[in-house]
């Protein structure tokens, strides 16, 4: 006989998909950075680690493919099978070294780093939905200063500590239509949430008699934007396949709570009022190009751009950078069915180059760094694991400014199975 359980299975996968997006929810309240050049903007901008793309240097203009989540370019949904359900979500673990005027740090962290779903509507119909970092705010550090004695007291020192967590999440619902069998067109809207919380703590270790200075600033940001993609795919002969693609994303103002409360023997409340769009996100573009062979092997390169500069921060657009990343990477699988398990891993590799938006000592923080990374399939089913590894490095203008070396570990699971079928049982 025939018994119909897509139904039933489905909603497992969709109470699976709340689970796990409301821990995305606690997960990101977390510190998952310890940069202190977090301490500028909105933090340090964070790149997900979807399926292969991560460890191809974080390419995405050109990237599709039915079995991969690409919310970086919306027009990648319309490559989507007819009768299957894709879920994706990755699991992060970085270890940060930090070094400045011979002294050094070391600190190590994990967290979620990402939730997706993309599924079917119709033919070359397809629609995604998820939730990723946009922002990482984490920093921990002080110094001492030298005080003179007041009132014929002895010098002293004063201890200042800074202190922040938060950052801002993305939650995105995208869906794309491919025209032609050429033409792909897409869109995401993006709704990005979330705080800082800033602490700055002012001490006088030797000296009971003066105050400790006590300030906590706080800011709760929200904003919907669209973005827009668009992905041209070329075939020549049987295994050749070639894909230009772009995206636009649009500036958009931020709705914003903030106030600062600073207390040494009494508090005192402080809200910022400040006229206008205060707070804003700017326009971005990025165009890339991809060659696929014989499904086997794939080379893509593409080039990232937002316009900070011209966004609004505290009301004022003259304390940021334009944001441009230039990545290149490449996918590998040795054979479709293979006599061993190394035959059928994908192996992948990238690189990338990158100019931060934050501007520090009057020039933007630049950043250079290599991936390596597989796709682990999984016996029996189409699902596969992606691990991938990745070791970056910022350029200061300035050698004595603080040097930061990053390692970061992934390892995610794409769940890709029929879930529209009937199935049969004897």
């Amino acid at each position: 006989m025939f018994q119909n359980n897509s139904l039933a299975i489905y909603v497992k996968i969709q109470l699976v998909a709340v689970l796990i997006l409301s821990g995305a929810f606690y997960a990101q309240a977390q510190r998952n950075t310890y940069s202190p050049y977090s301490r500028y903007g909105y933090g340090i901008l964070h790149e997900p680690n979807f399926g292969n793309a991560g460890a191809m240097g974080s390419v995405s203009a050109a990237m599709r493919a039915s079995d991969e989540i690409n919310p970086l370019n919306p027009a990648s949904y319309s490559a989507v099978d007819s009768t299957t359900f894709l879920f994706d979500f990755s699991i992060t673990g970085t270890y940060s070294h930090f070094k400045e005027n011979g002294e050094s740090g070391k600190v190590g962290n994990f967290y979620l780093d990402h939730v997706a779903m993309k599924f079917p509507i119709m033919k070359n119909w397809g629609m995604s939905v998820g939730l990723y970092e946009f922002s990482q705010v984490g920093y921990l550090f002080g110094s001492a200063t030298p005080v003179k004695g007041i009132g014929g007291e002895e010098d002293t020192y004063a201890v200042n500590a800074y202190t922040s967590t938060g950052g801002l999440n993305n939650l995105f619902v995208g869906t794309a239509y491919r025209f032609f069998n050429h033409l792909s067109l897409g869109f995401n809207w993006n709704y990005r949430f979330g705080n800082i919380q800033y602490v700055d703590v002012l001490t006088y270790p030797e000296q009971s008699s003066y105050a400790t200075t006590y300030v906590y600033d706080y800011l709760k940001l929200h904003q919907s934007t669209f973005e827009f993609g668009l992905q041209w795919e070329q075939k020549f002969g049987k295994k050749h396949q070639m894909v230009l693609g772009g995206t636009y994303t649009m500036s958009a103002p931020f709705k914003w709570e903030a106030y600062s409360v600073e207390m040494v023997q009494d508090t005192t409340y402080t809200y910022y009022n400040i006229p206008g769009n205060p707070f804003t996100s700017p326009q971005g573009f990025s165009a890339g190009l991809s060659y696929t062979y014989d499904n086997r092997l794939t080379v893509a390169a593409d080039y990232r751009q937002q316009n900070w500069k011209d966004a609004s921060y505290f009301g004022v657009t003259d304390t940021l950078s334009n944001a441009r990343r230039l990545s290149v990477g490449f996918e590998y699988l040795p054979a479709f069915v293979g006599q061993s398990y190394f035959q059928v891993i994908k192996y992948r590799a990238g690189l990338h180059f990158s100019e931060s938006y934050v501007k520090f000592a009057g020039q933007s923080l630049k950043e250079i760094g290599f991936s390596l990374g597989a796709g682990l399939p999984v016996r029996g089913i189409r699902s596969v694991i992606n691990v991938m590894f990745e070791a970056n490095r910022t350029i200061t203008a300035d050698p004595n400014l603080i040097q930061e070396f990053n390692l970061k570990l992934a390892v995610g699971i794409t769940f890709n199975e029929n879930w529209f079928v009937k199935r049969r049982f004897n």
